[in-house]
């Protein structure tokens, strides 16, 4: 039975895939607990509201960061001059290939539009922004990541102003990465157990994905499929297969297991110990699996017949038998009554 089960099993490690929240309390539902305030900012019904100059920020310093970064807030403006600005600022705390320490500011958007406005959702690719506006993202290791939100001026007294900022968020939404691994093998004296994890690293979800087990011409499968195929495997998620293989000859055969996906494809070669079993019996296993199909088609041919002649018996009953009764009662009956009559 444990050989069976693990022979079956195709199943999914439990996983939040996705891509991962970075910014703690970017909602404010615990005040302006985690940010940083600066100048005149306070948190109303709206959302943080800054007056005149002032900002809020925070700095993330995660060792699983990469570029691969999504920002997005929301925002409202009251701004009476040109003399105003309201923006989003972002600062790359990174190494280089010789692990030198570089920092570089950048402007993620500036909100600069006059009167006054209604809320703006903004998102921003950080990945893109770096690119364009600081250096390549591949040449450098990112440490640490801090986003400022800010309203500013540059004349000396400006008219009052007012900004709104809320629904701030910062995910890591590394692209798809299928990872291969053989997870393990179990060696009996005439079939090999072959597990094989197939692992999303990446934080997108991977779609319709086909894993195939491709083996040379004197190696059989003997479990139920030779490929297995899913439509969506999570950011993090897992995936166990298993095959089950008997070879004509005994030593090590070579077998390669290829995953495809909308994403890619990825390949993990392999050698087997496989113990050889004799010509006849492997042409018994054939047969008794043949056996084993049609017996199972024999089965359901027979409860299809089963449920259909119940059917047209209880038919048969409610036409020949109900059907009168009720007609039966709701006939009427008439009763003729006789009597003498006196002739003159």
């Amino acid at each position: 039975m444990l050989v069976l089960a693990w022979m079956m099993l195709a199943s999914t490690v439990p996983s939040f895939g996705g891509p991962v929240e970075l910014l703690q309390n970017g909602d404010f539902r615990d005040g302006l607990r985690e940010w940083k305030i600066e100048g005149v900012a306070f948190l109303d019904a709206e959302g943080v509201k800054i007056l005149r100059e002032g900002l809020l920020s925070q700095t993330v310093r995660r060792p699983d960061l990469s570029f691969y970064l999504e920002l997005s807030y929301s925002v409202r403006k009251e701004l009476p001059s040109n003399a105003y600005f309201a923006r989003s600022v972002i600062t790359f705390y990174t190494n280089d290939s010789k692990g030198k320490g570089l920092n570089f500011t950048v402007i993620g958007q500036t909100h600069g539009e006059l009167g006054i406005s209604s809320w703006k959702d903004i998102k921003l690719n950080l990945f893109q922004l770096f690119k364009s506006s600081a250096a390549d993202p591949e040449s450098f290791h990112l440490t640490a990541l801090k986003v400022t939100l800010e309203l500013g001026f540059t004349v000396s007294v400006p008219p009052p102003a007012v900004a709104y900022f809320r629904n701030i968020s910062l995910k890591r939404a590394n692209p798809t990465k299928i990872l291969i691994q053989e997870s393990g093998q179990k060696v009996l004296s005439d079939r090999t157990e072959l597990a094989i994890s197939v692992t999303n690293v990446g934080d997108i979800d991977a779609s319709n994905l086909i894993a195939t087990l491709n083996l040379p011409s004197d190696t059989v499968i003997i479990s139920e499929k030779t490929s297995f195929s899913r439509e969506t495997l999570e950011g993090g998620a897992r995936w166990i297969l298993n095959w089950m293989l008997i070879s004509k000859s005994s030593g090590m055969h070579p077998v390669t297991v290829r995953v495809v996906s909308d994403q890619g494809e990825v390949e993990l070669s392999l050698r087997l110990s496989i113990g050889g079993i004799p010509p006849g019996m492997t042409t018994e296993t054939v047969t008794t699996t043949m056996r084993t199909t049609v017996e199972k088609i024999a089965d359901q041919v027979i409860v299809m017949f089963s449920q259909a002649a119940f059917i047209v018996f209880v038919v048969f009953l409610i036409i020949v038998i109900i059907i009168p009764m009720i007609r039966g009662r709701r006939t009427v009956e008439v009763v003729y009554r006789l009597g003498t009559v006196r002739c003159h």
